[in-house]
Parts: C-alpha cells; structure tokens; sequence
C-alpha cells in the first residue's frame, strides 16, 4: 500500500507548487509598470477622438494601423503610426500637414514640417512605443490567463486520475491477495496435476505416435495418386495438344488447296503444302522439347502447366510467322503470274502487225517494179505487158 501512496502524493505536491508559480505570475501580471500605464492613457484618448463625429474616421484609420503595426514594431512602423496620429492631431486643429504620400519615406515627410509639426511628431513616437507596450502586454496577459485556467483544468483532471489511480491500487492489493490465495491451493494440489499431467503426456506421445504411422501411409498413398493424375494431366494435355495441331494444319492443307486450285496461284501449291508440313513438324518438336525436361516429382503437376502454357505461347506465334511466309509466297505468285491466252494473244497481235508492215512493204516494192517496167522501152513486147500484168494482180494499187 505504501509503494503506491509515495507517486500519488509526490503528484499532488507539484500539481499544488504549478498552483502557486501560476498565481504568483498573474499577480505580477496584474501590476503594470509606468509604460504601459501611460500606453494604456494614451490609447484611451486616441479612442476618444476616433469616437468623435467630425475627425473620427482618421484616428479610427491610424487605430487600424497601429494594430497593424504593433505586431512587428520596428522604427519604421513606429515613425508611421506617429505620422498617422500627427496628420489627424493637426488636422482637427486647423493646422497644415506636409504632403506625405503613401510608400515615401519618413525622413522626406518631417523634413518641412515646421517646428510645432515635429514636436508633435516626437510626443506621439513617444506614446507609439507606450502604447504598443500596452497592447502587448495586454495581449500576454490574456495568453497567460488562458493558460492558467487550461492549467487549472488539468489539475482538476490529474486530481481525477490521482483519485482512479490510487482507487486502483487498492484494486490491485485485493486481487494480489486472491491470487496467493489461489496460488496456495495450486501447490496444495500441485502432486496431484503433476500426475495427471504425466498421464496425459503419455497418452499424447502414444497418440502422436499413432498420427505420424498413418500420415506416412497417406503421404504414400497421395504421393502415389498424385503421379497418376499428373500421368493423366500430361497424357491429356499432349493428346489435346496434338488434336488441335493436327486440325489446324488440316485445315491450313485444306485452304493451301482451294487457294491454289486456280491457274494464277497454281504455282504456289507446292510451296504451301511444304510450309503447312515444316509448321506441323516444328510445333511437334517444340512440344516434345518443353515437356522433355526431368524435375522433381512434387513439381511435376505445376512444371506440367508451365510446359502447356509454354507450348500454347510459342506455337501462336510459330503459326503466325509460317502464315506470314505462305501470305508472302501466294502474293509473289499471283503477282509475278502471265496468263498463257493473254501472252498468245500479244504474240498474234505481234504477228498481225509484222504481217501488215510486210504487205505495206510488198506494195512499196511492186509499185517500184511497175514504174520500172512502164519507163522500160521494152514495154511494148507482149512479155512485158504479160509482167505488168501479172504485178497489177499481185500488187493491186
């Protein structure tokens, strides 16, 4: 019980000194100094002309930007905010102000104010710094307060949790005393478990023992199961294989054929056939190199799907290439074929037109001959009329 007091009250001695350190900072919170008493008076008359009707909306504008300014206060912001509350003083009192755009600097908006413009440009740089203070501390005390009542919170809380520890403990006692209790009767009975425990090991050993006799006889029946149905899964798979083989290339024979039966692809017919029975031998030869390989037997159903898997991968593609060849073949065919009546019709037209220019030739020659005769002084000779004649028939003008 001692143990768990000693934590208990160690906490609820620093949870009372947070207490007191909290309630000694909020008292010298609670004490302004001189600065800030004067920020906090100055900004008080600042709101007051801003709560005016006649110059309000000024001094609200340089309030805006004081808070603005406040949060980074450096000599520039401060020579603003003096600037801004000097523009609003000397405007309610009828004074003139130097132009001062916005963005220029300080030193170029109080080099022509006159000397009543830059005293009061210097009073309130002085009250900027007061006020600023003010706020400041005004916003730490805040900050501090809330965190003193967060504080305040967690005392409360850790009050609680000192209360359920402590409620705890006391828990923790009454069931240590219920577990020696228990323990007692343990060893109390403890001859009578170790006995009961030795039987039940012995039971177990002969029980285990029986277990491993029949899991070896299962492992050797399953094992030889296992090899007849991977038999079989391979015995089926190389018939399935060599079924769709032989159909595919029948067919592929079959359309080599129709393809080929006309006299423009007959050419081709042989090439075909060759590429259709290079394609059957070489996917047989690709199957029986897949499926030769020798591995474990407790792998063979796997490496067996592998193999057919393989095999349905490659023989796609061998296929493609040889429909690829055969595509090639038959185009050269049909391209490079002459029909035989086409090229005897060329030969005739060639004929024909041989025979014309001999018979232009022929003519060309008897008429040569027949002025030849006609210009003779023979001409007269019934011979030489009988000549003429016959060139008349022969070569009719």
């Amino acid at each position: 019980m001692a143990p768990c007091c000693v934590p208990a009250a160690s906490n609820q001695g620093s949870v009372v000194l947070l207490l007191v350190l909290l309630l000694s900072v909020r008292s010298s919170c609670l004490k302004p100094d001189s600065d800030a008493a004067r920020g906090g008076a100055e900004l008080q008359r600042v709101r007051s002309y801003a709560a005016s009707s006649r110059y309000g909306d000024c001094w609200t504008r340089a309030l805006e930007q004081l808070d603005m300014r406040c949060r980074d206060m450096t000599s520039e912001s401060q020579s603003r905010v003096a600037l801004k509350f000097t523009h609003c003083h000397l405007l309610s009192s009828g004074r003139d102000f130097p132009a001062c755009p916005e963005g220029s600097e300080v030193s170029r908006c109080t080099a022509h104010m006159d000397v009543v413009a830059f005293n009061t440009y210097t009073e309130f740089f002085t009250h900027t710094h007061s006020i600023c203070q003010f706020l400041q501390s005004e916003a730490w005390q805040s900050k501090a307060e809330n965190a003193m009542h967060r504080l305040t919170e967690s005392s409360a809380g850790v009050a609680e949790q000192l209360q359920s520890t402590r409620q705890m403990a006391e828990d923790l006692i009454e069931a240590q005393s219920v577990a020696l209790q228990a323990q007692q009767e343990i060893l109390t009975n403890g001859e009578e478990l170790r006995a009961t425990l030795k039987d039940s090991t012995q039971g177990i050993r002969s029980v285990f023992s029986e277990l491993t006799v029949v899991s070896q006889q299962q492992q050797l029946t399953l094992s030889e199961l296992f090899n007849r149905v991977t038999f079989l899964q391979s015995f089926l798979m190389m018939e399935a294989h060599s079924m769709s083989s032989c159909l595919y290339n029948a067919a592929a024979l079959g359309a080599a054929f129709l393809l080929t039966a006309t006299s423009r692809t007959s050419r081709a017919r042989l090439l075909l056939l060759t590429l259709v029975c290079l394609n059957f031998y070489l996917e047989r030869k690709i199957y029986q190199f897949v499926t030769s390989s020798e591995l474990p037997e407790h792998q063979h159903m796997v490496t067996t799907r592998k193999e057919y898997r393989h095999a349905i991968y490659v023989n796609p593609v061998l296929r493609r290439v040889i429909f690829s060849v055969s595509l090639f073949v038959l185009v050269f065919v049909i391209l490079k074929h002459r029909d035989p009546l086409q090229q005897s019709l060329m030969v005739l037209q060639q004929l024909q037109e041989t025979q014309r220019s001999l018979q232009v030739a022929l003519q060309h020659a008897g008429m040569s001959l027949i002025e030849l005769h006609l210009a003779s002084p023979l001409w007269g000779q019934t011979g030489v009329k009988l000549e003429a004649t016959k060139l008349f028939h022969v070569f009719p003008i």
